[in-house]
């Protein structure tokens, strides 16, 4: 996860060299910052693969929202193949096997066009329910009023890339960061054509999310209790590249709902 500031120099320096490891370009990389265990039960990693001739893969992340249902990104499940595709459910670290691998039912979308940022949120609906534990458990959801904004407490968490290009070690253990909450106006003034419904986080030091670590969660405090305030859309992965943009939960609170709560079959992809 680009928990990090790039130091761009040094950087160059290295691409141009090409002769150093993947471990001596992240000791440029500072901010990364290993996960509690335990402390983020709702976390999980999409195993994602293309359903196309190229079996193109990727990772994303996502969050339990109820038994049998994830919430993340539009984006992580476009065109992706669920028979080569998989949630992993209580990872701490990835490349260890103390976690589930559960299969996908299904997908529905609300209304997502292409690669942008507007109506970035799907749900995914598991083959077979979640058991809940102490290391599993479900996300709680804002109410539809609720507004959070620069003065809220909050976290992003996943497995992403911790630089444009540089994988997160081995053994790939979750990764957390404390961020703030920018203005619609402050983050306009960056990305004119930002989608409504979209909320924007930011660092002093340049740290956010990167490659892999979208439709992961970005959770607030409300009380004494964490809610998942948005979904990662899309974040640079070092301060070039502007404000992360996170789909705004509370406007997408009825069409969760009606998902998570409907009994039934899984619904046909949308």
């Amino acid at each position: 996860m680009a928990f990090c500031k790039l130091l761009l120099t040094v950087l160059v320096l290295l691409h141009n060299s090409g002769g150093l490891l993947g471990n001596e370009v992240r000791s440029s990389i500072i901010g990364a910052e290993d996960a509690k265990k335990e402390s983020w039960p709702w976390m999980v990693h999409l195993n994602m693969t293309s359903h196309d001739s190229k079996l193109e893969k990727w990772g994303c992340g996502g969050t339990i929202v109820a038994k049998q249902w994830v919430l993340t990104s539009a984006q992580c499940v476009a065109n992706y193949d669920y028979l080569r595709s998989f949630v992993v459910v209580g990872a701490y670290q990835l490349q260890k096997v103390a976690h589930r691998y559960m299969g996908i039912a299904n997908t529905v979308q609300y209304q997502h066009l292409g690669n942008s940022n507007k109506n970035d949120i799907a749900l995914i609906k598991l083959k077979k329910p979640i058991t809940f534990s102490k290391d599993v458990a479900p996300v709680a959801l804002p109410d539809k009023d609720d507004t959070f904004g620069p003065s809220s407490e909050c976290w992003i968490t996943g497995w992403g890339e911790v630089g444009n290009g540089v994988p997160l070690k081995a053994p790939e253990t979750l990764q957390q960061l404390k961020i703030s909450i920018i203005s619609q106006s402050t983050c306009k003034e960056r990305l004119p054509q930002i989608a409504s419904n979209t909320l924007c986080t930011n660092d002093s030091k340049g740290r956010g999310a990167c490659k892999g670590d979208y439709g992961g969660p970005l959770v607030c405090r409300k009380g004494g209790k964490l809610v998942q305030v948005g979904v990662m859309s899309s974040g640079g992965c070092g301060p070039k590249d502007g404000p992360g943009v996170c789909t705004e939960v509370a406007k997408y609170l009825t069409f969760i709902n009606d998902y998570i709560h409907r009994p039934g079959k899984a619904p046909a992809e949308m």
